[in-house]
């Protein structure tokens, strides 16, 4: 493919090129075409005063007659010997204004008739403000010899000129060539880039004409698509956050930020279902706050509030990354331990029952105590969540039966 460069050059080329060779060869047909003009107008003065010397004494103008007679005129002999002497004579074919040949050439011939329209641009002659006659010159004018050398000296002169004006011409031509093309360059790079994903783009802006016009039109645009895209790079990221929170705040409780039951549900029902195809062991463990109604009404509902956050973030701080904590209802938690067994659940939810115990509540309310109960089972026999939690509430149960704060374990009866 042709760059832009070199079709520029090869334009300007070209372009300088044809001027020269139409100015070459034009001028001096020009010159030579103007000088039989004024040769043909010094001819028409001596016609123009034999034409009046003939109606003068004839007192008749603009017939066939009159154009016979005029012919063999001494009158016209005269003109004509007028224009021998003159220093371009040339053959001149006549006209009366009805175009009858008074004076025959260039193919008329006397008793001939023509069209004025027809001739091409010939000379009038006037009497009185009044055209008599028409006059065109009939073949070539001929050149002295001085006239046939200025008309060389004008060739050659014109030749060295278009040679001058190219060497002149060609070398700014060729630079304002390079200069837009490395305009149109930068631009095409820029929108190359652009396609590519690299948006920000800038291209210097190097003249004040067309393409620079578009430089900084297409700077002004690329400013405004960053810029939007920006903004939608940040609305994005807006509503994924807003998404992201929404969808927290629709699997969290409210109050601890635990995993609510609906999620916990969901999140442990597929994470049995793995245990149950790879024979895990899997834990649930349910727990419950002791005497919780207790608190609410010797203390307040606030105070009750405070104490299932802080149960929350004891349980958040001591639980494992892999286990599944949750606010199942009230004062109730409920936890998914994966690949563990009931011993070693029980070591983990005595530990978190003891960290509860020796909280320093008092610095909620004053003479505050809580404590936790909690049941564990391991048996998933039935393959259903809700049969495995209600093996885990039978052990919570059990727990508050036998005196709070404690620890019942399915595995402790089977035992």
């Amino acid at each position: 493919m042709l760059s832009i460069r070199f079709k520029l050059i090869s334009a300007l080329t070209l372009t300088c090129l044809l001027v020269g060779a139409t100015v070459m060869f034009a001028t001096p047909h020009m010159v030579k075409h103007e000088m039989l003009e004024g040769a043909l107008r010094k001819q028409a003065v001596a016609y123009q005063q034999s034409i009046s010397h003939y109606i003068q004494e004839q007192n008749s103008w603009g017939t066939a007659a009159d154009a016979r007679a005029f012919s063999a005129s001494p009158d016209n002999q005269l003109a004509e010997q007028a224009a021998g002497i003159s220093p371009h004579p040339i053959e001149v074919a006549l006209f009366d204004q009805n175009g009858h040949v008074i004076i025959p050439g260039a193919g008329f011939r006397i008793g001939d008739s023509v069209n004025i329209k027809d001739l091409d641009e010939p000379e009038s002659i006037q009497m009185n403000n009044q055209t008599v006659a028409y006059a065109i010159a009939d073949g070539e004018l001929p050149l002295s010899d001085n006239e046939k050398q200025f008309i060389h000296a004008l060739e050659e002169t014109l030749l060295f000129s278009i040679f001058a004006a190219l060497a002149a011409i060609l070398p700014l031509g060729i630079w304002g060539a390079n200069r837009m093309a490395n305009s149109l360059q930068h631009l095409t790079s820029a929108v190359n880039r652009m396609a590519e994903g690299h948006l920000e783009q800038q291209v210097p802006v190097n003249s004040r004409d067309e393409i620079g016009q578009l430089s900084q039109s297409f700077n002004s645009m690329n400013d405004q698509l960053v810029k939007t895209y920006r903004q939608l790079e940040e609305s994005r990221a807006l509503i994924a956050r807003q998404a992201e929170k929404m969808k927290e705040l629709s699997i969290r409780d409210e109050l601890t930020g635990l995993y609510n039951r609906r999620f916990f549900n969901e999140e442990a029902s597929s994470t049995q279902a793995a245990a149950i195809s790879h024979q895990a062991p899997f834990t649930l463990v349910l727990g419950d706050v002791d005497h919780f109604k207790k608190i609410n009404d010797n203390y307040s509902h606030a105070t009750g509030d405070a104490v299932l956050q802080k149960i929350a973030e004891i349980l958040q701080r001591e639980i494992r990354a892999t286990d599944l904590l949750a606010r199942y209802g009230g004062e109730e938690i409920v936890l998914a331990l994966p690949n563990t067994g009931p011993h070693k659940a029980s070591e983990i939810i005595n530990r978190i029952r003891q960290h509860i115990e020796d909280h320093p509540w008092h610095e909620i309310a004053e003479n505050l105590q809580v404590t936790m109960s909690f049941g564990i089972a391991d048996d998933y026999s039935d393959k259903q969540l809700e049969k495995q939690l209600d093996l885990a509430d039978m052990q919570l149960y059990r727990a508050k039966n036998e005196g709070r704060n404690r620890v019942c374990s399915l595995a402790e009866i089977a035992a």
